[in-house]
């Protein structure tokens, strides 16, 4: 995990129990096309900064004849932000339509100095990981790893939750995930933290479901630090805003555009 911007990919949603049982699930809560978009504000002293965007996109793809859903996201800093640290991110993941499961996952970014470059190949039938992850400082490594029946990258992991259905959750549940990132396997803890209704930037009120997660330590977040993440409570299940301590300070991620959505909004 090396970026701020990073923190939507598995903050979204990791937190039904269902997930690590069944392990794959039918989308209920997503369409082709679907486009949203977030606002990530830095603080500074007192002062909070707009410091870049985040866009995420779904589209339908065909492989062999096989249905696909084929998730994309990018992650770049302003301008005026770059002097501090510089992001040029993207992110794509391929799943099965009918499970979510991963077939292919493939970042690449550009964060501060650090240029990053790495692919994921899942194959479910051997039950393999074929990796190659290369950073500038590190250089280019390819290994193979076991595909366990309930790990995702990180892109999968957001969508997958999405469908899950969150009404048997109960006040401070804790619950792990699997996903691989940099080339290893990572366990995320995620505390449900119940209902509540949040005031956005933009001075509107949603309803939303809270919970908070435990991350690794990493370039940008300190271990153990928790991350608190509001999430629309209605069928879409998108995330309406983000709050991460980090090394160098703490961001706000704030949702500011969203079009082609499975129902309609509350937001």
């Amino acid at each position: 995990m090396k970026f701020k911007f990073y923190i939507i990919l598995f903050l979204i949603s990791f937190f039904v129990k269902e997930a690590f049982t069944q392990c794959e699930i039918k989308n209920n809560n997503f369409k082709n096309n679907e486009f949203v978009k977030y606002q990530v504000y830095y603080n500074w002293g007192f002062i909070w900064l707009k410091a870049g965007e985040v866009t995420f996109n779904v589209k339908d793809t065909t492989i062999n004849n096989i249905e696909l859903w084929r998730f994309i996201s990018t992650g770049k800093s302003y301008p005026s932000y770059d002097w501090i640290f510089k992001v040029r991110d993207s992110f794509e993941s391929i799943v099965y339509k009918n499970s979510l499961k991963p077939l292919y996952y493939h970042r690449k970014t550009t964060e501060g100095s650090l240029l990053t470059d790495n692919e994921y190949v899942f194959n479910h039938k051997k039950k393999k990981i074929y990796s190659s992850t290369y950073n500038s400082k590190e250089g280019l490594k390819k290994d193979t790893l076991t595909l366990n029946n309930c790990i995702f990258d990180v892109l999968s992991a957001t969508y997958f939750t999405r469908s899950i259905d969150f009404s048997d959750m109960k006040l401070n549940d804790s619950i792990p995930i699997t996903t691989i990132m940099d080339n290893e396997k990572i366990n995320i803890y995620v505390k449900y933290l119940g209902k509540e209704e949040i005031t956005h930037k933009n001075g509107k009120n949603y309803k939303t479901i809270k919970f908070s997660t435990t991350v690794a330590e990493g370039s940008v977040f300190k271990g153990g630090e928790q991350i608190i993440v509001w999430v629309s409570d209605d069928k879409n299940k998108i995330p309406i805003l983000i709050k991460a301590d980090i090394i160098v300070g703490s961001v706000k991620v704030y949702i500011i555009e969203k079009n082609n959505l499975k129902y309609k909004s509350s937001f």
